[in-house]
């Protein structure tokens, strides 16, 4: 019976650290705090108060986290959110100044839309 709480335990632990860290790194919010302190709060937690921290831990991060919408990054196809100016997992720019008017623009655009220049 031990060894089975014990397993059931760390998958988990291991699934909840596996989408805290894939979900933090694409919001650019802390990917290792946030993880190791689910992580450590859920399999240091006795008895019953393990799971109850885990699952307080990701009640605070959903709540706390950056919310948006998403889009796809034109260099590593990975789904950052829509309003950072670089991607959190390759470092590739995202947003780009206007040289004419200075708003920020997709990279992607080949021209302003508010002032029409060309990028």
């Amino acid at each position: 019976m031990e060894l089975a709480y014990v397993a059931i335990k760390l998958a988990t632990l291991a699934l909840v650290g596996y989408w805290m860290y894939s979900d933090a790194k694409s919001r650019d919010y802390h990917p290792v705090i946030w993880t190791a302190s689910a992580l450590l709060l859920g399999f240091f937690g006795i008895g019953v108060l393990g799971p109850i921290l885990l699952g307080l831990t990701m009640l605070v991060y959903t709540l706390k986290r950056p919310k948006g919408p998403f889009r796809q990054c034109p260099h590593c196809r990975k789904p950052p959110l829509d309003s950072l100016a670089n991607c959190p997992r390759c470092n590739g720019i995202l947003k780009q100044d206007c040289y004419r008017c200075f708003t920020v623009v997709d990279v992607t655009m080949e021209r302003c839309p508010s002032c029409n220049a060309k990028l």
